[in-house]
């Protein structure tokens, strides 16, 4: 057994599925994602499904603190858990979200722990609900349409 299925097979049989990634509304201006840009960090894999990440303090960038992430895609959704106080009360951290912003710029490898196929960045048929809508927002432009050259 590889693994990824040892670790799939641990997510299964716990108690309560992890948590699937939610972004809070205004999470692009949130302390967390101004953290996770802005202070000193590394992130280091532990398996196929979690991440060491060191995260310096906004006051005391020379403080790290070292936090363990489940990070990975689980039954086509990404699930992320961190054993700090600010995701245990809001299911948001900066940890999560440093893990977020390095993956969407092809800056991590996620597994995939249905497949054991590892991501460089989001797949395309990946999708999480808050990001697509800030994305959405963004872009106020009417979308395309192919008309085959008829109405011009």
């Amino acid at each position: 057994m590889s693994r990824v299925d040892v670790l799939r097979e641990r997510i299964a049989n716990r108690l309560g599925e992890p948590d699937r990634l939610q972004f809070p509304s205004g999470w692009k201006l949130s302390t967390s994602w101004q953290r996770a840009q802005a202070v000193p960090s590394a992130v280091g894999p532990v398996n196929p499904a979690e991440f060491d990440v060191l995260l310096g303090d906004r006051d005391d960038e020379t403080a790290l603190s070292r936090h363990r992430v489940l990070f990975a895609v689980y039954e086509g959704d990404l699930v992320a858990e961190c054993d700090c106080d600010g995701h245990h009360f809001r299911d948001w951290c900066a940890h999560v979200a440093l893990l977020w912003w390095r993956w969407s710029r092809e800056d991590l490898g996620v597994t995939d722990l249905d497949t054991g196929e590892t991501y460089l960045s989001p797949p395309w048929w990946f999708s999480v609900d808050d990001a697509e809508a800030d994305r959405a927002e963004a872009d106020a432009s009417p979308p395309a349409v192919a008309d085959g050259g008829v109405d011009r």
